[in-house]
This record gives structure tokens, C-alpha cells and sequence, in this order.
């Protein structure tokens, strides 16, 4: 009768480390799985949600002006993205106007006219020491020249319009921060 017994605990014993090894076997299947469904969703990350990401990590905001990325190589007919970031940085609510222009002034410069657009037209409103991003979209027509073009952005302030004559007008004294420059390579 004991070798019967010994048996029994030891068949008792097998079933249980068997039971043991498959729950511990099904846990490491699940957390592979898991593993690689999160693997996954960082590969669905597109490179576009990534550089807007980084984008908004280069413009610090606590600089009056900056520009996350300001070169970037846009295809004819095709629309590039850029982002100014401006931080108010009176002490007062201030009403300021965000101006375009293309720098044709160099003669390597290319000369075919750019499309541009400000989100709410160039105007923003911002209170005091409060840091907003604006998006600026610049559009390169069908038949523009191969090269480097240069757009200066400018700032001014306590006005609803200006253009780079108002800017850089010493009696209007209307500037905020410095010239800040996009660059838009064509190929």
C-alpha cells in the first residue's frame, strides 16, 4: 500500500506543475502579445505627427518670436507647413500682426511668386505673457523655378495691417522681435 501511495502524490504532484506551466506559459503568451500591439502603435506614428512633435520642441516659448522648422522642401503644386510661435511679452493684452514677404532682393533668388496664408489673416490677440503657435502655409505653384526661396516673417504690433516698409520704419514704431526667415527649397 505505499508504493500506491507514492504513486498517487507523485501523478498529484505531475498534474500540478503541468497545470503550473501552462498558466505560467498562457501569461508569457499575453504579455508578448501586448508587447506586440504596443510595438505596434509606435510604428503607426507617421513621420508627420513626429516632426509636428519636434517642431513644437525646437520653438521654446519663452521667446518672443521663433520658428520650429524654418527649411523645408515643398513640390511644385504641394502646400509646406510652418509654425511661428509669439509670446506676449507685456505686461498688458496687445493686438499683433503677422506679415509675409518673399526676399527677391539677391539676384541668386528665385523669382516666381509664392502663395501664402496665416491662420486668422495674420491678426492675433494675445494677454499678457501668453505664448500662442500660429501655422503659416506657403504654396508652391505649378511652374516655380528649382532654388532656395527666402520668405521674411516680421511681427507688429498694436496694428490690424502692416507691410515690411511699417516694419522697418523707425517713426512707426510698431516692430516686435526680429525678422525671423523660412526657407523653401524647390527641386
Amino acid at each position: 500500500m505505499i508504493k500506491s501511495r507514492k504513486g498517487i502524490e507523485l501523478s498529484i504532484n505531475f498534474i500540478v506543475i503541468l497545470i503550473l506551466s501552462i498558466v505560467i506559459f498562457g501569461f508569457g503568451i499575453v504579455f508578448l502579445r501586448n508587447m506586440m500591439i504596443e510595438v505596434d502603435k509606435i510604428r503607426d506614428i507617421t513621420e508627420e505627427d513626429f516632426n509636428h512633435h519636434i517642431e513644437n520642441i525646437l520653438c521654446d516659448s519663452s521667446e518672443m518670436l521663433c520658428i520650429g522648422t524654418n527649411k523645408k522642401e515643398i513640390r511644385r503644386n504641394k502646400v509646406g507647413f510652418f509654425t511661428l510661435g509669439i509670446r506676449n511679452t507685456y505686461t498688458e493684452n496687445k493686438n499683433f500682426y503677422i506679415g509675409l514677404e518673399q526676399d527677391k532682393s539677391e539676384d541668386e533668388f528665385p523669382k516666381t511668386d509664392l502663395e501664402f496664408m496665416i491662420s486668422n489673416d495674420g491678426n492675433v490677440n494675445l494677454n499678457a505673457n501668453e505664448h500662442k503657435q500660429i501655422g503659416i502655409a506657403i504654396g508652391v505653384p505649378g511652374g516655380a523655378e528649382k532654388g532656395t526661396y527666402v520668405i521674411n516673417v516680421f511681427v507688429c504690433r498694436d496694428v490690424s495691417y502692416c507691410d515690411i516698409d511699417d516694419y522697418k520704419d523707425p517713426d512707426q514704431n510698431i516692430k516686435y522681435g526680429k525678422i525671423k526667415k523660412i526657407y523653401v527649397v524647390v527641386n
